[in-house]
C-alpha cells in the first residue's frame, strides 16, 4: 500500500503529517550532535517536561495503592 504519490504535491499531505515531519526533524536537529542514549534520555525529559506541562502527569512521585486484604471468600 502506498500513501505517498511517487511525485511530490503539496495539497495531498495532510496537516498533521506535516506536523510530525516537522516535529521529527526539530527533534534531529537537537539530538544529532549527541550519542544515541543521550539523545534518548533529553527526548523522554522533553516528553516529560511536556506531559507535566499539560497536565498528564505531576512532578510528584507515584504513589502505590494499598494492598487489599487476602480475599477468604466469606462476605463481611
Amino acid at each position: 500500500m502506498n500513501t505517498k504519490p511517487e511525485e511530490p504535491n503539496e495539497d495531498y499531505v495532510p496537516t498533521a503529517l506535516r506536523q510530525v515531519w516537522e516535529w521529527k526533524d526539530a527533534i534531529y536537529q537537537e539530538t544529532k550532535h549527541l550519542p544515541t542514549r543521550e539523545a534518548l534520555r533529553e527526548i523522554i525529559r522533553q516528553a516529560h517536561a511536556a506531559a507535566v506541562a499539560q497536565g498528564f502527569v505531576t512532578t510528584e512521585p507515584a504513589k502505590l495503592a494499598e494492598t487489599p486484604p487476602p480475599y477468604d471468600g466469606k462476605k463481611q
